[in-house]
This record gives C-alpha cells, sequence and structure tokens, in this order.
C-alpha cells in the first residue's frame, strides 16, 4: 500500500475528529510538505532515515516540525493499524525541544496610543474587549448580545468564529465568565445598543463579521509605523491584559487561568512568571495557626 493512500486515509479520519480550522492546517501542511516528498511510494518501504532527512529540508521552528513528526506518526499508526507495518519509523525520531517565546505585550501607555488613535468604532470597541478581558480574537468575534450579562457583570464565552466558520471553544475550559471591568463597561454598552443584530460585531452589511481579517489588515497594521511602536500580533493584547493583572496584583494566576480559558494555572506560571506580583499574596506573620 502506498504512503498516500495512508496519507488520505489519516486526512478523512481527522476531518471528522479535528475542528474545521485544525483540520484545514492538516490537511494543507500534509499535500504540500509531506506528500510532494513521499507519493508514490510504498509505505512499508520508507526508513527511519529517510524522514531524518526530510526534517533536514526545513528550516522552520521546533515547534513546526513536532507538527510535522505529529502528523507522519499519525499515517504510519493507520498502516500499522492495518497490520501493512509492524511498526512506526517516526519512533526514531528526536522530537525537537520547543522553547517557549519570551512574550512582548504592550506597555500601558502604548496600550492608550493604540487605543486613542483607532476612531473606527467597531474596532475601537474591539480592542477595548481584548484589552480588558483576555479574550481570544475568535472568541470576540463570536460574541451575542446574549453573552453579555450587564447585571452579574460577566461575559459568557460560548463560541468562536473564524476563516473556517463558528465553533465552540477548543476545550472544555474555554467555555467561561469573563468578568466586565468598569473600565469596559461603557465601551461595551455603547457598542450593544449600536443596532438590533443578535451579534456584537456587525458589518456595515448588517451581517457578522466571519472573522478579524479587516481589523487586522485595514487598522492594526497601519498603526504601529504611524505611533512608532514595535510591531506586535493583535494575539498581545491577550498577552497585556495577562501581565497587566498579574503584575498589579489584582488577580491570583489560579484565577487568571480561569478568565483566560485554561485548564489550570500551569500555563499561567509557564508564560508569566516573571510577571506574577508575589506582593498580593502577602502572608500575616504574627499569627499562630496551632
Amino acid at each position: 500500500m502506498t504512503f498516500e493512500y495512508y496519507a488520505e486515509t489519516f486526512l478523512k479520519i481527522k476531518k471528522a475528529e479535528l475542528k474545521p480550522s485544525t483540520y484545514y492546517r492538516y490537511e494543507g501542511t500534509i499535500r504540500t510538505k509531506i506528500l510532494p516528498f513521499f507519493q508514490g511510494r510504498n509505505i512499508s518501504e520508507v526508513k527511519a532515515s529517510e524522514l531524518r532527512l526530510w526534517l533536514l529540508n526545513y528550516q522552520c521552528s521546533n515547534k513546526t516540525l513536532t507538527h510535522y513528526i505529529s502528523m507522519l506518526t499519525g499515517i504510519f499508526d493507520e498502516a500499522i493499524y492495518d497490520e501493512v507495518i509492524s511498526s512506526n519509523p517516526c519512533r526514531f525520531l528526536r522530537k525537537p525541544r520547543i522553547m517557549k517565546k519570551d512574550i512582548q505585550p504592550f506597555s500601558v501607555s502604548e496600550m492608550h496610543r493604540i487605543i486613542d488613535y483607532v476612531d473606527n468604532f467597531n474596532f475601537k470597541s474591539y480592542l477595548y474587549i481584548a484589552f480588558y478581558t483576555g479574550m481570544r480574537s475568535g472568541e470576540i468575534m463570536g460574541l451575542k448580545k446574549e453573552d453579555v450579562d450587564f447585571e452579574k457583570n460577566i461575559i459568557k464565552v460560548k463560541r468562536t468564529r473564524g476563516r473556517h466558520g463558528e465553533n465552540s471553544p477548543k476545550t472544555q475550559s474555554g467555555f467561561r465568565s469573563v468578568p466586565i471591568l468598569d473600565l469596559l463597561r461603557p465601551h461595551l454598552q455603547e457598542l450593544y445598543g449600536q443596532h438590533d443584530h443578535e451579534y456584537l460585531f456587525v458589518t456595515q452589511y448588517g451581517k457578522p463579521y466571519n472573522h478579524n481579517e479587516t481589523f487586522y489588515n485595514k487598522f492594526w497594521l497601519p498603526i504601529f509605523p504611524i505611533l512608532g511602536i514595535t510591531y506586535r500580533r493583535l494575539y498581545n493584547t491577550r498577552h497585556t491584559f495577562a501581565t497587566m493583572m498579574l503584575s498589579g496584583g489584582y488577580t491570583t494566576p489560579h484565577n487568571l487561568a480561569q478568565i483566560l480559558g485554561h485548564r489550570d494555572s500551569q500555563m499561567v506560571h509557564q508564560v508569566y512568571a516573571r510577571f506574577i506580583n508575589d506582593g498580593k499574596f502577602d502572608f500575616k506573620l504574627d499569627i499562630n495557626p496551632y
């Protein structure tokens, strides 16, 4: 049986298991990076040494290489299940160590300069929500009016909208309630009252945005050369919220993990360790616990 047959089998199975956005990433990688190299080969003839040489062709991040190895492993596993091969050659591949990149949150002054400069109402509202909740782009684009509870001062995160449609959050912890800070509340109320559509963010044609590409290309990218601020991704609004909440001692890593939609605080400790303000957890020393 050919390598291509099992690559296609792997993709068919993953299409039923993965969210569309993740599946299309898998499909793109396999069709453009993996299949051209192994197409036409009998899968039982592909050796570990070939896989190692193939990986050397790519000058990319260790995280990307790890994804490649994961997909290759899945393809060979399908052949193992059919007893076409007896072992997976990927077990001889050394997974590269993934080094966490140092995050680059915006400073308070940079955040205010960016928000003050933006004059598009929808994008300014988007930035207020992003900077003051730490929500992901797709989560913001997927917000409906029913998700905003001004009485309880919370935003319920129930879905995400992106290039490949609307989906539920990636994990169960992604379903969560995010507090509405007092500084965000008036801007959220103004956005809420702009129209009668069920979604918070709608285009000039009265349709919900499918993704934030328009915001990114038309408004976000031009900001940096104009304001003289070092470019960072829109995702860094999330990092900014997290670092400001921790460094200011406004919340604990455990509570922040819940707000951001992480399963536990491990990710918060790994990514934001240097911003955690231990002063928030001042311990009374003049006590006798026994």
